[in-house]
């Protein structure tokens, strides 16, 4: 019975080698804006291994994250982490991976040497994002404010930060070093952006963007990877219809990325050179030079992509198409031809920088102007 079972699978494995070789050389040939992988789960977000070439997904329809080689572009495996995961974050060695289940009160702690769920961390409010700060400390959005729990036992490590920021949805970002907390809100209008100094265990709000200044209806923020830039993609744009990349030092706006109506994620590659983004009136996505703020093409979609990520290496483009409306809900792989000579940019207009910001009244929640649906806003406190 050995003899007669032991061709057969070594037959399964070398197919499946000879299979992911053949994916592995045709990606070779690969070129900007080429699908290169698809999957049937909507990924709402990614989240790249610092230590291992793995992306991990999160997919709030199937309470599930996928876990996918960024060599072979396979998926290796999907795990059930939880009711409704929409972000992660991983510790600085990749060993953990901390997991927002939004439609619940808890962190999910995953082990990604078992890729098991090993311990769970209770909120008093629905987590919508989460960071790995300094300290051993993880900073979780919840719906009325920002968390700081230990990543070893889920207990309070300090005061939690609210008001301000005014809480309402949004998403947040961490520098490289952990003691720079960004946060910024969705769905109101104007839209704010702030900047916390949380190397301490009492966080402090050291910059916030002036009142309209930072658009109307966030939608995404990214952070660029040497955490001297960032941008927040709101639907109206800063100026119009377009995302400003923001120095993080002032937050004064270097420029901006033209991309027309209505902006929805924007992501750097890892080299920092490129920026990617998604509109809603376009079914595709826009690469542009992230110095010059000019075009290099775009990539054709099937759909507006919610929310974007590139790999490690800068070559692969991952897009996230969740959004219920949507004709088309899945996950597409792009290759950004970054091995390949760069494309000819094309000129846009280029705003000027604008001054530091100063402290400025309390935005209050008014209609989206884009046609994804929001919650009714809370009330907002009357200033003293």
């Amino acid at each position: 019975m050995k003899n007669t079972f032991c061709f057969p699978r070594q037959l399964i494995l070398c197919l499946i080698c000879w299979l992911n070789t053949l994916i592995v050389a045709d990606n070779a040939h690969a070129a900007f804006g080429d699908i290169v992988a698809q999957y049937t789960f909507p990924a709402s977000s990614f989240t790249m291994s610092p230590t291992q070439p793995l992306m991990y997904a999160t997919i709030p329809s199937q309470n599930s994250v996928a876990i996918i080689n960024t060599n072979t572009l396979v998926v290796e495996d999907t795990v059930f982490v939880g009711s409704g995961p929409t972000n992660l974050a991983l510790s600085p060695d990749g060993s953990k991976a901390y997991i927002a289940n939004s439609t619940s009160n808890f962190v999910a702690v995953f082990d990604t040497q078992s890729r098991t769920v090993i311990d769970s961390f209770l909120l008093p409010e629905q987590p919508q994002d989460v960071v790995f700060g300094s300290l051993n400390r993880l900073w979780v959005l919840g719906g009325t404010q920002i968390f700081q729990i230990d990543a070893t036992t889920g207990a309070s490590t300090g005061p939690s930060i609210s008001n301000p920021p005014y809480i309402y949805s949004g998403s947040l970002e961490i520098t490289p070093d952990r003691n720079t907390l960004y946060y910024a809100d969705y769905g109101l209008c104007g839209a704010t952006m702030y900047k916390m100094d949380v190397s301490g265990t009492n966080p402090v709000v050291v910059l916030q963007t002036p009142f309209g200044g930072a658009g109307c209806n966030g939608e995404d923020l990214s952070l660029s990877h040497n955490g001297n830039f960032i941008c927040f993609a709101t639907g109206a744009g800063q100026t119009l219809y377009d995302i400003a990349k923001f120095r993080t030092s002032d937050f004064a706006s270097m420029g901006s990325f033209n991309t027309g109506p209505y902006p929805q994620a924007v992501v750097f590659s890892p080299d920092d050179l490129v920026a990617y983004a998604s509109v809603h009136t376009l079914p595709g996505i826009i690469a542009f030079d992230a110095n010059t703020f000019l075009s290099l093409g775009t990539i054709s979609g099937p759909d507006v992509a919610s929310k974007l990520a590139a790999d490690s290496t800068g070559r692969y483009l991952f897009a996230g198409y969740y959004v219920y409306y949507s004709e088309f809900m899945g996950t597409i792989v792009f290759d950004t031809g970054r091995t390949a000579p760069t494309p000819t940019p094309t000129p846009t207009p280029t705003p000027t920088a604008t001054a530091t910001p100063t402290t400025t009244p309390t935005p209050t929640a008014t209609p989206r102007v884009t046609p994804r649906p929001r919650p009714t806003p809370r009330p907002r406190p009357t200033p003293a």
